[in-house]
């Protein structure tokens, strides 16, 4: 069970980092930048969307490399999920884990 949380640290991480990013930058643009300008305004306004994107990005190449590590397969349809989802992806790498070692020690 420890092997588990070892590897689903660093994506507790992240989806944490993403949840917190998007309601702070609210009032920080508030704060920074002039609503009458609404170019910059609405450049700032994208920021939490490329971040969010960004460490979705981030998750799947951790998925991938976790996948290949632990030599499970459903690689793509895994990456495909957490693209759109990114807690399912690693909802799937849990329990494929989990299942793993359930073989491993039921052999």
């Amino acid at each position: 069970m420890t092997d588990l949380l070892k590897v689903l640290n660093k994506y507790i991480i992240l989806l944490i980092i993403s949840s917190l990013f998007g309601m702070p930058w609210f009032y920080v643009q508030n704060l920074l930048f002039d609503i009458s300008n609404h170019e910059t305004y609405a450049l700032a306004s994208s920021i939490p969307n490329y971040v969010t994107y960004l460490i979705r990005l981030i998750i799947i190449i951790l998925l991938i490399i976790d996948f290949r590590k632990e030599n499970l397969k459903n690689i793509v349809l895994t990456c495909i999920a957490t693209l759109f989802f990114p807690m399912l992806g690693v909802v799937i790498l849990s329990l494929l884990i989990l299942e793993k070692g359930k073989e491993k020690a039921s052999a």
